[in-house]
């Protein structure tokens, strides 16, 4: 046991020292512009996932998080010349920033109507205190859960080629294209407790999908003509809703900040359980982003709700967790396939959440579900865009299997499929009818 905790001890420090090194490195081979002053650091749940990787699979991953993201961090944060200084360096003031303007107010009532103290999970108290502090999108970015070791997503070089400026201002870009992203990166929050922060990264990422599509619904939908929205995550955010569903809205955010333990709400076995779902992927191949499954979100709502019962989580538990508990599987070990079957294969008609009376909360996801299946993201040269666009068909609920399907060929350019989970509860309110499913406005 003294081995395996030094062992630990010993993974982590090294990582943090990497990827210091890496960041710094990568300064020192630019011309540099002023900018923030950072300690180069990964985010808790990187680090233990980096950790554990290390540990279990070895080092492969260690190139990319320590040396390859934290020099594209740099170049956006530091670097002189080129469209990332005429971005990164562009002072935020809301009064030319009408979306962002709105986009931080929503934020920060979400957050202060949750319970939770502004000043610790967003880093201020208003949307005018933390540009008063960090008064650059750079700055801005530096101080969010990734912003000290991952580039800014949305704004690689091929996302600020000159097509995408169209002769507008870095005010003007930063409005139309960088809201959905930056209320995702400052929906992350900051940890009140970072052993309360939600694990495994899938759960936490799809919580700061959730909370900043409540803030800024142009992040999941996007106005017509819109640039923000982030390809695929209507899909994200459905885990989160879901999870907010459960234990309701005010509790997922104090959960994402760390102010909540999800073991109270959820239980400690399905904690368990979710945390050894998110881990299956990277498992059984190394995977490196430990973000699997994002596009089947019914799966986890399945994996959620079966701990209502004492006797499907008894039995998921004796099939599934408690194996992998027991002892590491080798590198190749099938493990997602048996779980996925096991999920798929249990009926909605099991499960507590197809008994609920329906809520304001149910009819909340089922228009998400509609509005997801009205996006679509498109490559575009070195970029994706998600806009909004008509299915070639009407969409049609499969209520058994509590999806909403659109009559699209295929998946997006993302692989967003065709169809997204529809809330049980409104699937069975009329008695086995087909409940009325939305309409969008043209």
């Amino acid at each position: 046991m003294i081995e395996l905790v030094h062992s630990v001890l010993s993974r982590r420090a090294a990582l943090q020292e990497g990827v210091a090194r890496g960041y710094t490195a990568a300064l020192s081979r630019k011309p540099l512009r002023g900018g923030p002053e950072i300690g180069a650091a990964l985010p808790a749940g990187m680090l233990e996932a980096l950790t554990i990787a290390g540990l279990l699979r070895g080092t492969d991953l260690d190139g990319h998080y320590l040396d390859t993201m934290p020099a594209q961090l740099a170049v956006q944060l530091r670097a002189a010349g080129g469209a990332e200084e005429r971005l990164f360096s562009a002072r935020l003031d809301l009064r030319r920033l009408p979306r962002l303007r709105e986009a931080l107010d929503r934020l920060f009532a979400l957050v202060a109507g949750a319970g939770v103290a502004c000043a610790r999970a967003i880093g201020a108290t208003t949307p005018q205190a933390l540009l008063a502090a960090r008064p650059t999108l750079a700055e801005l970015y530096a101080g969010c859960h990734f912003g000290r070791s991952m580039p800014m997503l949305y704004a690689y070089p091929g996302d600020l080629a000159e097509e995408a400026w169209r002769g507008r201002s870095p005010d003007e870009l930063i409005d139309a294209r960088y809201v959905g992203p930056l209320l995702h990166e400052l929906s992350h929050l900051h940890p009140l407790d970072p052993d309360l922060v939600p694990a495994p990264a899938n759960l936490h990422e799809a919580l700061a999908a959730w909370i900043g599509s409540e803030a800024w619904p142009d992040q999941v939908f996007p106005a017509r003509g819109g640039e923000d929205a982030i390809p695929g995550a209507p899909w994200f955010a459905a885990v989160g809703g879901f999870v907010a569903l459960r234990i309701g809205a005010p509790e997922a955010v104090r959960a994402q900040a760390g102010g909540l333990d999800l073991r109270g709400p959820l239980g400690a076995p399905c904690v368990e359980a979710m945390r050894c779902y998110g881990w299956l992927g990277f498992l059984e191949s190394g995977a490196p982003h430990l973000l699997s499954d994002a596009f089947h979100p019914e799966r986890w709502w399945k994996l959620i709700d079966l701990h209502r019962d004492l006797r499907l989580a008894r039995a998921f538990h004796a099939a599934h967790v408690e194996p992998l508990l027991r002892s590491v599987p080798a590198r190749g070990t099938p493990l997602r396939a048996a779980w996925d079957e096991a999920l798929d294969a249990l009926s909605w008609s099991e499960l507590p959440c197809s008994r609920d009376a329906p809520t304001a909360g149910d009819d909340a996801l089922a228009l998400r579900a509609v509005r997801a299946l009205h996006v679509r993201t498109e490559r575009s040269g070195r970029t994706f865009r998600a806009a909004r666009a008509h299915p070639p068909g009407p969409i049609a609920l499969d209520a058994g299997e509590c999806l909403l399907r659109a009559p699209w060929p295929d998946c997006d350019a993302v692989g967003a499929p065709p169809r997204h989970p529809y809330p049980p509860s409104l699937c069975r309110a009329r008695k086995g009818e087909m409940p009325a499913v939305p309409s969008l406005p043209d």
